[in-house]
This record gives C-alpha cells, structure tokens and sequence, in this order.
C-alpha cells in the first residue's frame, strides 16, 4: 500500500486573450476579420470581470502604437484553444478608428 498510486484529476488551466481585428468590407455582405494580433492575459479569480474593463483600453494603446489606418476594427476578450487562438468569446469593442482617434458619430441636424 506504500507504494500505490492515486491519479488526481486536474482541470486544465484556461488561458485568456485580447485579440485585434481590422474588419475588412465593414458593413457589406463580404465583410471579414483579419487577425492582427493576440496577446494572452492574466485572471485575476478574484475579480475576473476587471479584465472586460481593460479591452478597450488596450485595443487603443496598440491601434496607437501600432500605426493602424482608418478603419473598422474589432477587440475581443475571449479563451484561447490549443494553438494559441481566439476561442470562445467573453466580451469585445467594436471601434471605428481616424488612423489617430476614435471616430464618434455625429449629432443628427434637425
């Protein structure tokens, strides 16, 4: 009995991202996602929805940094599969971009 063994089942750990996109045909029937980029990030148990509230945050500090142009683009927060990719969603930002800021939409005259 010394010597027996016991398996012990371990849940294997969920790894969390931000990812970009640029939406290609913003709006048209043929619109598409190009990934830019994925960047694995850290849960806090305590207080995981606190990562939701740094998505936006980020998806502009790397459009910034970045260079991107005009355009339509897509933040995601979501799990990552084996191979490192987005996989199940828990929350994004869609953010039309000048190429410097963040386009907002114009009062309507009237």
């Amino acid at each position: 009995m010394l010597n027996e063994g016991r398996l012990v089942y371990q849940e294997p750990e969920v790894r969390h991202a931000f990812s970009l996109c640029r939406i290609v045909d913003a709006g048209s029937v043929d619109e598409w996602y190009e990934l830019l980029g994925v960047v694995q990030v850290t849960v806090d148990h305590r207080s995981p929805d606190r990562l939701s509230d740094r998505l936006q945050p980020w998806a502009l500090a790397t459009l910034t940094a970045g260079g991107y142009g005009f355009g339509r683009y897509y933040a995601g927060y979501s799990t990552l599969d084996e191979d490192g990719e987005p996989d199940k969603a828990l929350g994004h930002a869609q953010i039309d971009w000048s190429g410097s800021s963040v386009l907002v939409p114009a009062d309507p005259v009237g």
